[in-house]
């Protein structure tokens, strides 16, 4: 998934006033707003402009610290002012300032989407409006991640939610702290009374009750950045989304409105702080890039940044950036800055999907304008008068409000319920598929080859091909399953049987990445037809070989790949004992010394693959290859779900789509004809073209995997190819 589909974060944690004095007492200062401004334009600008400000997604963990330095403050006046948390208060304070407008959005993007997005699109767009709502969608997105066969979708309209859903779990358990903090200054005043010395004071208590609360937003602060850290390089896919990765952020900003009142103020009469820590945050935006591991360490800069503006940027430091940062257009645009962040990104994915094309330089201050207008409109209309309603300042009464979400939540889910199932049609005369490309015609020229698999009508609205367009994305074959394959951070060999497991004569195991499990329903009827046991054992992106690999362009070891290996092999060995290995894998991979994806670095992975294949040899098994499958490049399923899409517009050149000297090659090579292998790339391109469709069968169900139903249809010529093998002919 790309960082720029991924990074992005809400604008909330707004304080409840947006008029007043830069006093304590209320917590306004209008230099926060001009911070979060600041923050906001930076996650616009990265959205719309990407290469303009590579590093403009940090916004967001500028917004968490401000978030946890304003709520943080506020619980804190509250226990200091009444002696208690009001938990339930609490929340329905949080639920009646950001619900309203974030169903609302929600909502009209629902509607919209199903208007414009194309239908592939859909499913996901519904799964994750329900999990916004309900605040889990940055758990949806970290199981995205990390689920081979959903990392490649594109992004949604709702995809922006995740943080607001990472706050909301904060603030679940933030205020305990307080709750602990109250019930040791009691136990203190319990056992002073006991003693039977003098009664604590008041301000006694509050001070044991607040070193308490600074000392545990101190240890959860250093347990979530080491977690975040570790988990960042062992599981940059998921990391970036996870709640646990981001305590820290928030708790930072708690902290220090937890620090005693001297030292706060001490700290805020530095200004020259926060001019270096504003610095920080636009060096951040413009050195860090999609590509860097993140959250980890590296984000202590906008953090820390963001954290010294806070504490010394208010009008009371000397030399401060209170002049600059409360300048009324800054304050202007940091009050609607939730509601702007809420509408842009809807706006950009909607406006791509219904014009079909990227954002130009143009079109970005359209959707600037759009995004500010509407959270104008819905501050004024919605926010506004559903926050200060008298009616509504109850505790039941503001609690209530969470029923709002029940409006997405209902849509979403009537929508999923009534998605048809994944039905993968039937490979018949009007439903061909691979055979089409084998006919005759297809290979005696170009124009004949591109006649045979010509589908009639070629708009694809008009076109009866499988699967269905809402289907073809959960076209799965057998082996892809998630119970029947090991995810990129799983390292031990998950086995799955297929084919005759009654009588077999033989047992073949086929071994690999994604794209060896593609073959598995294929080789699951070869199976059962031929007598053989199929037992698989598959990893997401982890080649089968001696070569430490790495992963999604990093430079760091794939070392669960590495250890899976060793497992796989040892089960080889050891456990299935099979007659026959069938290795498949895709072309995508770098190696730690050469982490660019290049012809190196698959000369690397291809005799890694070679020493591997050797070891099996050497213990009595034979070895095929089925060489990688071309790769359009580009997700057809979404290409052919377009607006007035055509078949032939969504083809792609072979010469782009299949790769040359891959590992493959490179290991065949090595091998020396010891291990055949079976290419099948022209029973899916011709000479010159990949199609999106073959015999009126989709031909890919994302942007690299054939969907079931065309493997379905290339079974027969699997099976020819397998059995004219020494290592699978019948006669063995």
């Amino acid at each position: 998934m790309t960082a720029v589909l991924t990074r992005n974060g809400p604008t909330n944690g707004h304080p409840a006033p947006t008029t007043g004095s830069n006093s304590e007492h209320t917590g306004f200062r209008p230099d926060v707003q001009g911070l979060r401004a600041l923050a906001v334009s930076l996650v616009v600008l990265y959205h719309l402009y990407p290469t303009l400000i590579p590093g403009g997604y940090i916004g967001v963990d500028v917004f968490f610290v401000i978030s946890g330095f304003l709520i943080t403050g506020l619980l804190a006046r509250s226990v200091a002012r009444t002696g208690k948390v009001g938990l339930l208060g609490f929340y329905g304070r949080r639920a009646r300032r950001l619900l309203p407008a974030a169903t609302l959005v929600l909502t009209v993007t629902w509607v919209v989407s199903r208007q414009v997005l194309p239908v592939t699109q859909l499913s996901d767009t519904a799964t994750q409006i329900r999990a916004s709502a309900l605040y889990f969608q940055n758990w949806v997105l970290a199981g995205n991640s990390t689920n081979y066969l959903k990392s490649d979708n594109a992004a949604t309209p709702v995809q922006h939610f995740w943080s607001l859903s990472v706050e909301e779990q904060f603030y679940l358990f933030w205020p305990l702290i307080f709750v602990i903090g109250g019930f040791v200054a009691y136990l203190a005043t319990r056992r002073t009374i006991g003693r039977h010395a003098s009664a604590l004071t008041a301000r006694q208590r509050h001070v044991i009750g607040r070193s308490v609360c600074l000392l545990l937003a101190l240890a959860i602060i250093v347990a979530s950045l080491r977690f975040s850290a570790h988990e960042t390089v062992s599981n940059p896919s998921g990391a970036y989304f996870e709640t646990s990765t981001r305590i820290w952020e928030l708790g930072i900003g708690g902290l220090l409105a937890l620090l005693p009142g001297r030292v706060a103020y001490r700290l805020g009469r530095v200004g020259v702080l926060a001019w270096i820590g504003l610095a920080m945050v636009l060096v951040s935006a413009f050195t860090i890039s999609g590509t860097s591991s993140f959250p980890g360490t590296i984000a202590l800069w906008p953090v820390l940044g963001a954290a010294a503006v806070l504490a010394c940027g208010s009008s009371s430091a000397k030399l401060g950036t209170a002049r600059v940062m409360s300048r009324r257009p800054l304050v202007v645009i940091g009050d609607l800055s939730y509601g702007i962040y809420l509408w842009h990104w809807p706006i950009i994915v909607l406006w791509q999907a219904y014009y079909g094309s990227g954002i130009g330089y143009f079109d970005g201050p359209t959707i600037i304008a759009a995004s500010v207008l509407l959270s104008y409109l819905t501050k004024r209309l919605v926010e506004d008068p559903i926050r200060s309603a008298r009616f509504l300042r109850s505790t039941g009464r503001s609690l209530a409000v969470v029923a709002l979400a029940i409006v997405p939540v209902t849509l979403a889910t009537v929508f999923l319920i009534n998605q048809p199932g994944a039905s993968s049609g039937t490979i018949d005369a009007s439903h061909p598929g691979a055979a089409a490309l084998a006919a005759p015609a297809a290979s005696s020229s170009p124009a004949a080859a591109k006649s045979a698999t010509a589908t009639t009508p070629d708009k694809v609205a008009d076109a009866k091909i499988i699967p269905s367009l809402a289907t073809v994305g959960s076209d799965y074959e057998v082996a892809s399953l998630p119970n029947c394959k090991t995810s990129q951070t799983g390292t031990t060999p998950t086995i799955c049987t297929f084919g005759d497991t009654a009588t077999p004569t033989k047992t073949v195991a086929l071994i690999g990445d994604s794209h060896a499990a593609q073959w598995s329903s294929d080789l699951d009827t070869i199976g059962k037809a031929e007598h053989w046991k199929i037992v698989v054992e598959t990893k997401d992106s982890c080649t089968f070989g001696a070569t430490t690999t790495t992963l999604n362009g990093s430079s760091s070891p794939y070392s669960s790949c590495v250890t899976w290996d060793k497992n796989v092999m040892t089960d080889l060995l050891t456990k299935i004992h099979p007659d026959v290995v069938i290795v498949s894998e895709r072309a995508d991979s770098g190696t730690t010394t050469n982490p660019k994806i290049d012809a190196t670095a698959m000369a690397e992975i291809g005799k890694g693959m070679a020493d591997y294949w050797t070891q099996l040899i050497s213990h009595g098994m034979k070895v095929v290859a089925i060489h990688e499958t071309p790769e359009p490049g580009k997700n057809i399923p979404d290409c052919l779900a377009e607006r007035d899409a055509t078949i032939s517009g969504c083809a792609v050149s072979a010469s782009s789509a299949v790769t040359k000297d891959t590992p493959t090659d490179v290991a065949s090579t090595l091998m020396k004809g010891a291990v055949p292998v079976i290419d099948m790339t022209s029973h899916i391109c011709t000479t010159t073209t990949c199609p999106a469709v073959v015999g009126n069968v989709i031909v890919y169900r994302d942007n690299q995997h054939l969907s079931q139903t065309y493997t379905e249809s290339i079974e027969p010529y699997l099976k020819s190819a397998l059995l004219k093998t020494a290592a699978l002919s019948t006669s063995t």
